[in-house]
């Protein structure tokens, strides 16, 4: 992404890139804490102590479901990006 991003925001770029890891994991808390809340009010919590009762299946369906979402979203983006023109230096080309 490093050669995709404006010469002059390519800083900026890399540390908007680190900072989607921190925002991942607070959005995973989020979603476990959310689902763990909205369970117990129901009966028995998704993450239950005893695995018999925890419906942990259920938890990674929620998952799966997610990941075809973002998959979905990762396709639509990448067929509409437009890839920006590579400038050679110095009249050659380095990868």
């Amino acid at each position: 992404f490093y050669d995709q991003v404006p010469d002059a925001l390519r800083s900026l770029g890399l540390a908007f890139f680190l900072s989607i890891f921190g925002v991942g994991h607070f959005f995973s808390s989020f979603i476990i804490s959310a689902i763990d809340g909205a369970t117990k009010k129901s009966g028995a919590s998704w993450f239950a102590n005893n695995l018999n009762r925890a419906h942990l299946d259920y938890f990674y369906w929620l998952l799966a479901g997610l990941c075809a979402v973002e998959l979905v979203a990762f396709v639509f983006v990448s067929r509409v990006y437009v890839y920006k023109k590579r400038v050679p230096h110095n009249g050659c080309d380095v990868m």
